[in-house]
């Protein structure tokens, strides 16, 4: 169902009437739309959008030491270790520009990974979870049209199958939480726009409420 455009007001001013910053992180499979999403969620609300996706693949096309570390395991479809990601996200949480909030996108994708973002944003207000669900064959469908090195038909499955065994229960660590909305992000990008400003809206209000 398709959210009312005032979501997106009121969850500005939700923001703005309790001083809580706006944490999200974009939860999903490969190829679920967290990307576009969360440009689209960045832009609107002038937090920063924080991809951990990008920031390797940035690393391997620069030959860093950190895109020689993780060249092979993005390239085999397996994730990167928890403990390199975890201080990778850190040191960017630390900017200055995160005070107001943020948008995580491939970030946490293990439950060490949940449990180390927990820490970092103790007392910097509530984490919002937006969980996109889309069927396995319409992940590889939009994947296989990218032309990625990394978007071969082979490796999308396998990352579907890691993020079935590492990072759906992720989900569930999550589901304790008051602020947790699992949305069908099989729908066209913009009614997905709007039910997330919707979801993030009434997330806050529960957390404050809590």
């Amino acid at each position: 169902m398709p959210v009312d455009r005032r979501d997106s007001q009121s969850t500005i001013l939700l923001s703005v009437a309790t001083a809580v910053p706006l944490n999200v992180v974009l939860f999903g499979p490969p190829g679920a739309g967290k990307g576009t999403q969360a440009d689209v969620f960045a832009e609107c609300h002038a937090v920063p959008k924080i991809s951990t996706g990008d920031m390797l693949r940035r690393a391997i096309q620069e030959g860093s030491e950190l895109g020689l570390l993780v060249k092979d395991t993005l390239q085999r479809g397996a994730l990167v270790s928890d403990d390199l990601m975890i201080r990778l996200v850190g040191q960017r949480l630390e900017w200055p520009d995160t005070a107001g909030g943020f948008v995580l996108d491939g970030f946490p994708r293990t439950i060490e990974q949940a449990a180390a973002l927990e820490r970092m944003m103790a007392g910097r207000g509530p984490i919002v979870v937006i969980a996109l669900v889309v069927h396995a064959d319409e992940v590889v469908r939009r994947l296989s049209h990218r032309g990625r090195h990394d978007d071969e038909e082979w490796v999308i499955r396998e990352r579907l199958q890691v993020y079935s065994d590492s990072t759906e229960p992720v989900l569930e660590y999550f589901r304790r939480r008051k602020t947790v909305t699992v949305l069908d992000g099989n729908r066209p990008p913009e009614e997905v726009t709007k039910a997330i400003e919707g979801a993030v809206s009434q997330a806050i209000e529960r957390a404050s409420n809590s």
